[in-house]
């Protein structure tokens, strides 16, 4: 199974103020000719959404494997002090047991692989999961609503993958008591050459072929062993086959388990079993090693044969399409084909609708595409679905951020990350999580911030080297996410040695992640990520830095993920990240002085956030994010360039965002300070009406902030100052005079007694 390496989401809470590399100047005046300075960014670092590591399947069939090696090693964590930034500790090592040549106990694992009988619980539904509900509850679960049903799935905007086939009807109904099996069924050619042979063990489906059929043909058992009351296994012996096991239960075939009297050749059953059109996928144990395959449509498993050739099967395992076995599918794809693991998802789904780990995982990549509104959704049901953990609850949290309730984040991340109920690596996570909430509330927030990342570490650094091979990934991806995070949180803090203990936070990270690409099968995402936040923290404070080499870097990584996949779905989300970043080395630029550079920049980024707007959702992050860029950049025309027309071009695009509803109480005086100086340029290109409104619109937001903090009362002055020079040059003196008091009103309030020119 490949890590779930998913590139952070930078602008994915409410108040993302960082990452969308704020700085709004000081508005132009239209009766001065003085030169914008940009301010210091705001302190606030974005929330970092991590993908979780699902936890281990449950099989309905024995695959209980363990590997030898050395107990995990513990790494201490020094705790933040309040006089200088916490540093990380370099004793901690990375050290794993590759996933490939483990040195792992063999003679189970390579023994006969066995279904041992039946289980002893009541299941009705072999489809699901082990020790969970029955689908017929007489208390009929939470319903899928039509948001996030699979109609409503981007599925419906490409192919389904390449490997399913369509006849499969995958669409749940969630007011049927009983879903019907997604199966393959046999081609007209085999059907058509069964018939004329004799019934075959190839021609048993479980939940299709009747005992009655099998009786007929075959008559009594050779052997037959009682489980109990309803449960049996009967014993055949048949052609090519030294052992023909049939799991029954109440008269219906659960699962069929054959041992071929020699091996028979992969291609030929394959073929027997009519597979070729199904891509199958690869079982794995909790270390990571390779047991055999199956067939998911078909409920098809061949275990890896006794002497390890791929191509020789000695083992055959037949049992009813179920929702675990498109999970299995789905977790052993790479992390970039969201089109067809949003397939197998949908799959799972038909199967069991209230798979909880199904919809979790749908809802991560809606996520990542943009589509937040259907991702809360398929949270939600994950959280009330059938096998629900804390890590799901932590999902929903975050998205519950993203739309607004950063309280409610906060207290329901608490829970979980202080609850010793839950698996270390979930509240490792957790801390993580509530670290990146608590920065977002503010600079008031940071040393906390600051402690949370940091017990995050001290709770994931015994983890890096633990036997579950999902746990080890999870705990290392806590590792750079917090890592990352602690340099965001020491670049906005009020730290001495900031710059120092910056970038050994992002050393630091960039060692985890190296070891994920190397041992852990992580992708290229987790650096587009480190070149992101290395950006951002560079981003906070005064300090010569060039990201010409990260930009390259950065481009680099897009054109490598872009050309391992042609899934539209991951290219989307991929364009969005990488505009992410480079708006992040435009605002560095800025502020460097690079004009030049930071325009050219813009413009490349504006390019790649358009391309990752194609069925996104614009939320508040994104509005700030985009507004601001096409703001800075109309900023540079009009200032430096003197290209007030130029500048018209880029607040065009900007006005669309700082001016949506979904803003309404966000930011309002740096927003308003923007719309007065794009007032300016719209005024100067002859546009005189609109630049009145954007001024009396900045003006408007600017009031609004002041009547919130009065410390504000001063950026009145500006806009105040354009408008009684506005009507003035339109012949409103009266209107001009009016504007001209409120701004000597404010000045005289502020001791302040110059007279603007």
């Amino acid at each position: 199974m490949r890590i779930l390496s998913t590139h952070k989401l930078i602008c994915s809470g409410v108040l993302v103020l960082a990452a969308c590399g704020w700085a709004v100047a000081e508005p132009v005046r239209l009766t001065l000719d003085e030169t914008d300075q940009p301010v210091t960014a705001a302190t606030v670092a974005p929330v970092q959404h991590t993908e979780p590591i699902r936890p281990t399947a449950s099989r309905p069939f024995s695959l209980s494997l363990t590997a030898d090696g050395d107990p995990p090693e513990s790494s201490a964590v020094r705790q933040a002090s309040a006089q200088e930034p916490p540093t990380p500790n370099q004793d901690t090592r990375v050290s794993v047991r590759p996933p490939d040549g483990a040195q792992v106990a063999q003679p189970i694992a390579n023994g006969p692989l066995r279904v041992y009988g039946i289980h002893e619980e009541k299941i009705d539904n072999p489809a699901a999961l082990q020790g969970t509900s029955r689908f017929t509850q007489s208390t009929t679960p939470l319903q899928p609503t039509k948001k996030a049903q699979v109609d409503a799935s981007p599925m419906d905007e490409a192919p389904l993958s390449r490997f399913s086939q369509a006849p499969v009807s995958v669409t749940p109904n969630p007011e049927a008591k009983t879903t019907s099996p997604a199966t393959v069924e046999p081609s007209n050619a085999t059907t058509m050459a069964a018939a004329t042979e004799a019934f075959s063990v190839w021609q048993i489906f479980p939940g299709k072929t009747s005992l009655a059929q099998i009786e007929s043909q075959w008559g009594k058992p050779v052997q037959s062993r009682r489980i109990d009351q309803d449960k049996h296994v009967r014993l055949y012996q048949q052609q090519d086959f030294a052992k023909v096991e049939i799991a029954v239960e109440k008269d219906q075939i659960v699962s069929v388990f054959l041992i071929p009297a020699k091996p028979m050749s992969l291609d030929l059953v394959e073929q027997k079993f009519d597979l070729t059109n199904i891509e199958p996928a690869a079982v794995r144990d909790s270390s990571g090693r390779h047991l055999g395959k199956i067939y998911p449509e078909r409920g098809v498993l061949i275990p890896q044969s006794a002497e390890g050739s791929p191509l020789e099967v000695d083992r055959i395992i037949v049992q009813a399409p179920s929702a675990e076995s498109f999970m299995i599918r789905a977790s052993s794809r790479s992390p970039l084909e969201f089109r067809d693991r949003l397939n197998d998802y949908q799959l799972a789904i038909a199967q069991e609708p209230y798979s909880a780990e199904a919809w979790y995982e749908t809802s991560l990549i809606l996520h990542r595409l943009g589509r937040d509104t259907e991702a809360f959704e398929a949270a939600r049901k994950a959280t009330s679905g059938v096998g629900s953990s804390a890590e799901h609850r932590l999902h929903r949290t975050l998205l519950t951020v993203v739309q607004g309730n950063l309280a409610s984040g906060i207290h329901n991340t608490q829970q979980i990350a202080e609850d010793v109920t839950v698996p270390e690596h979930v509240r490792a996570k957790a801390h993580c999580q509530w670290g990146d909430l608590l920065q977002m509330a503010g600079p008031q927030k940071n040393r906390e911030a600051v402690q949370h990342h940091v017990k995050a570490i001290e709770i994931a650094s015994p983890l890096v080297n633990d036997a579950n091979q999902q746990v080890r990934r999870a705990a290392k991806q806590v590792l750079v996410d917090a890592h990352m995070a602690l340099a965001i949180d020491i670049a906005t803090g009020d730290w001495e040695k900031k710059e120092q203990t910056v970038n050994q936070w992002l050393l630091r990270s960039k060692v985890y992640i190296d070891d994920m690409v190397t041992n852990e099968e992580g992708t290229g995402e987790l650096r587009m990520a480190w070149l992101t936040k290395s950006l951002m923290a560079h981003s906070f404070y005064n300090a010569p830095f060039d990201p010409g080499d990260s930009i390259d870097q950065i481009v680099g990584q897009y054109r490598e993920l872009h050309g391992k996949t042609d899934d539209p779905f991951f290219h989307r989300a991929l364009e969005w990240e990488t505009g992410q970043a480079l708006s992040q080395a435009v605002f560095i630029e800025h502020s460097r002085g690079k004009h030049d550079s930071a325009l050219k920049l813009a413009d490349q980024t504006r390019a790649f956030l358009r391309g990752g707007l194609a069925g996104r959702e614009v939320g508040i992050a994104d509005h700030l994010l985009l507004g601001n860029l096409y703001f800075r950049a109309g900023a540079i025309c009009a200032v430096q360039k003197q290209d007030h027309n130029a500048a018209v071009h880029w607040y065009e695009l900007a006005m669309q965002h700082l001016t949506d509803q979904s803003l309404q109480n966000i930011m309002l005086d740096r927003r308003g300070e923007s719309l007065v100086s794009m007032g300016v340029s719209f005024w100067a290109t002859g546009n005189r009406e609109q630049g009145v409104a954007l001024t009396e619109q900045g003006k408007s937001l600017i009031e609004s902030a002041t009547a919130q903090n009065a410390a504000l009362q001063k950026k009145l002055i500006v806009p105040l100052d354009n408008l009684a020079e506005m009507h003035r040059e339109l012949g409103n003196a009266q209107k001009s005079a009016q504007y001209t008091a409120s701004a000597q009103k404010i000045r005289q309030a502020l001791g302040d007694n110059t007279i603007s020119r």
